[in-house]
């Protein structure tokens, strides 16, 4: 499994919503995947980041490092793979899709 494979298995397998997976390798130097993802509720989101710590562990990934761990918007840096996991009112708040508006969707769930 590629590393965006096992994110949004593990996003898929919690729940989360919206799903988006944006091919970013001609409009990033830094990352070639960008992932968004709604939850309903922190707890979910610390589930989904444990989840997602784990399964890259466990296939041979590293996790970066994770930003707001606690807040409505959790972003996990995996190298060449950015994920963004939003409660849906915090997502709604900084639409995040109009910045990616010219980017290939790859996956929408």
């Amino acid at each position: 499994m590629s590393l965006e494979e096992i994110i949004v298995d593990c996003l898929e397998k919690v729940s989360a919503k919206d799903i988006l997976v944006y091919d970013t390798k001609e409009r990033s130097p830094f990352y070639d995947e960008m992932i968004l993802a709604s939850v309903d509720s922190n707890r979910q989101a610390s589930s989904v980041i444990a989840y997602i710590e784990d399964e890259c562990a466990k296939n041979g990934f590293d996790v970066r490092s994770i930003e707001g761990r606690e807040s409505a918007w959790v972003l996990i840096d995996c190298h060449s793979v950015i994920v963004s996991i939003f409660t849906k009112e915090e997502r709604e708040h900084f639409a995040i899709e109009k910045i990616y508006m010219d980017v290939p969707v790859k996956k929408v769930n």
